[in-house]
C-alpha cells in the first residue's frame, strides 16, 4: 500500500475485478464442458450418420435409375432407341464428370 487512498482504491478495484473475471471464465468453462461439449459430440456423431445414410441412399437411387433406365429402353420402340441411348450415355458421361469434380475438392 502506497498511502494513498486514490491508488489503494485502484489496486483494491482491480484485484477483485481480476478476481470475478478469472472466477466468471472457470464457471464459463465448466458450463461449457458440462452442457455443450456433450451436445457438440452428439450432433457430430447425428452428422456423420446421417452422411453414411444419404450415401447408401444415393447408391441405391442410383441402381433403381439404371433399373428404370432398362425398362424404358426395353418398352420403346426401335427408331426411339439408338437416340434414346446415345442421349442417356451423354447424361451418364456429364454425371460422371460432374462426380469426379466434386470428389477432387
Amino acid at each position: 500500500m502506497t498511502g494513498h487512498p486514490a491508488v489503494d482504491l485502484a489496486t483494491t478495484a482491480l484485484g477483485s475485478w481480476a478476481g470475478a473475471t478469472a472466477f466468471w471464465f472457470g464457471v464459463g468453462a465448466v458450463i461449457w464442458r458440462l452442457l455443450f461439449e456433450p451436445r457438440i459430440k452428439a450432433l457430430e456423431k447425428q452428422l456423420t450418420d446421417e452422411r453414411k445414410r444419404c450415401s447408401e441412399e444415393i447408391g441405391d437411387l442410383r441402381d433403381r435409375i439404371k433399373q428404370l433406365e432398362t425398362v424404358w429402353l426395353l418398352q420403346t420402340p426401335q427408331h426411339l432407341r439408338a437416340q434414346m441411348q446415345g442421349a442417356l450415355s451423354e447424361q451418364h458421361a456429364e454425371i460422371d464428370s460432374l462426380r469426379r469434380e466434386r470428389e477432387e475438392r
